[in-house]
This record gives structure tokens, C-alpha cells and sequence, in this order.
């Protein structure tokens, strides 16, 4: 009787295709074994390796990144640079740099006239800082405050400093009238369209009308309920030394929801001490 043909065994797809790649690499010398690995998986480990070094990069980016210990931003600011600016602040506050970081934006620009995309996102992310409690101390020039300051954006200054710091302060005092604020809260909810008209103010008008605005804010014998939000910095070392609001009202406020009141006033006293070198700093950021 004659030996059975063996049949073939059945094929098994990926199976076999697989059993096959191995018992070929089981052959190869270590470099064409090596070879074989960057042919079929050179992609996977690219990507691999990408992942690799975007986690290590996320974790010591987290690691390293230190809370703040003063967040400030100066809002539409002329000519002063920022890293030279938050280094004189710490040291004359001394501030401990070595575990916290202090930081004063002076490059953050926002315009309430011609309102455009980079505007609206500028609005967002100080929003977002505020929220968080990450924003501390500002200056803004007198429209941007104006505006501002009816949103309740700025802390009653009543309840940072004590009567006896205030009055250093008092000729230089910004006030909201409460009771205007909430008349225009009012009005807000009680808005309906109307048809706008096609006059447009002309750029000198606005300025009157600015000038004219800020002005009232300096006195709270005309309001029915004052508070005192801001402390306009015109006449301030800072201003006259760092020339870094031309032909505006600088106004210093403190953010409703900071909780570093004690570093934020520190800041007040930097910007009027006539000692502190203001210009030099400006020269110092400067590139020739």
C-alpha cells in the first residue's frame, strides 16, 4: 500500500505571514537582522521616539515652571522691555526669585477703537488670567481703565491699603461711582436695539471726550457712592522717566481677584520712587 500523500497544511492569512518573517529573521546575521527592524518598523519607532521626547519635554517643563509671585501687565505701554523691567521690580521688592517667578508684560497692546481679531483675543486672555487669579496688578492707559472699571474689574483700594497709605496717594486717586455702575447694569439688561447713526466721531473728539471722562474720575465730591479703584500714575516716576505712555493717563489698578495684595502695593511704591533708575532700564532693553 502506497504512502498518503501529505496534504498541505491550510494557510492562515497574517498567521503564516508572520511564522514566515520570523523563521526568516531566525537566519539573519545581527546587522541584517537589525536591517529587517528598520525596514518594517523605521516608522513606528520615529514615532515612538517623538513621543519619548514630547513627554520628557512636558514633564520637565512642568517640573521646572514656578507659580508666580507677581503677574503684572501693562497694557499699550511704549518702548519698555519686559524681562529688564520684572528683574528691577524683584530686586526692589526682593523677591524670591529663585522659587517663584516674577513677570511684567509690556508688550500686550489693545485697542477699544477698531476692535479687530488680535483685540478680541487680547480681551480673552486677560479674562482667562483674571479668572484663574494669576493677574495681579495693571496699567492701563485711561480709556482702557475707563472702560474697564465699570466691569468691576479692579479691587476697591479701601481694602489693600490702609487709610494712612491711601493718603500719599490721595491727589492721584481714580474713582468709580458705584451708583452709576449699577444704573448701567440695569440698562444693559433692560437694552433694546436701536437704529445707529452714521455719524463717526472724529479721532480729536474721542480724545476731548476721553480727556473729559477721565478727568470726572478724579472727583468723588461729584458721585454718590465713590470707591477708589486706581491711582493714575501721570505725574509718577515711571511716567516721566520712561516716557512709555506719550500723550495718555497711565492708571495702576489691582485685579478684584488677586490674593499677592502685598506684592501688588509694593509694585505702587516702585512705580513713584524717584531712586529707581527708570530710564536706564528703558536704554537697557533697547537693541542698536
Amino acid at each position: 500500500m502506497s504512502q498518503k500523500e501529505k496534504k498541505p497544511r491550510a494557510y492562515h492569512g497574517v498567521r503564516d505571514e508572520i511564522r514566515q518573517q520570523h523563521m526568516k529573521a531566525k537566519d539573519m546575521t545581527l546587522k541584517e537582522r537589525l536591517a529587517y527592524f528598520w525596514y518594517y518598523y523605521k516608522v513606528h519607532t520615529l514615532v515612538f521616539i517623538c513621543a519619548v521626547f514630547a513627554l520628557v519635554a512636558f514633564v520637565r517643563d512642568i517640573s521646572a515652571s514656578k507659580d508666580y509671585i507677581f503677574n503684572g501687565l501693562m497694557l499699550n505701554s511704549y518702548g519698555l522691555p519686559s524681562d529688564e523691567l520684572s528683574m528691577a521690580f524683584a530686586d526692589y521688592a526682593d523677591l524670591d526669585l529663585e522659587t517663584y517667578d516674577c513677570f511684567i508684560d509690556t508688550s500686550t497692546t489693545l485697542s477699544l477703537r477698531s476692535m479687530g481679531q488680535y483685540d478680541a483675543v487680547t480681551v480673552q486672555k486677560i479674562i482667562a488670567t483674571i479668572q484663574t487669579g494669576d493677574l495681579d496688578a495693571v496699567v492701563y492707559d485711561s480709556e482702557i481703565f475707563n472702560n474697564y472699571s465699570e466691569h468691576e474689574m479692579f479691587m476697591d483700594l479701601r481694602t489693600a491699603f490702609t487709610q494712612e497709605e491711601l493718603e500719599q496717594y490721595k491727589d492721584y486717586l481714580y474713582y468709580i461711582d458705584y451708583a452709576e455702575v449699577l444704573k448701567l447694569q440695569e440698562a444693559k439688561d433692560e437694552y433694546t436695539p436701536e437704529v445707529l447713526s452714521d455719524y463717526q466721531p472724529s479721532e480729536e473728539e474721542l480724545d476731548a471726550a476721553l480727556a473729559e471722562e477721565t478727568r470726572l474720575h478724579r472727583h468723588p465730591e461729584n458721585m454718590e457712592n465713590p470707591i477708589p479703584v486706581g491711582v493714575i500714575l501721570e505725574d509718577s516716576a515711571f511716567a516721566q522717566k520712561t516716557g512709555a505712555y506719550p500723550q495718555k493717563v497711565p492708571v495702576f489698578g489691582i485685579i478684584h481677584t488677586s490674593h499677592r495684595l502685598d506684592v501688588s502695593k509694593k509694585y505702587l511704591e516702585f512705580l513713584w520712587d524717584e531712586t529707581i533708575d527708570f530710564a536706564g532700564i528703558v536704554s537697557s532693553g533697547q537693541v542698536y
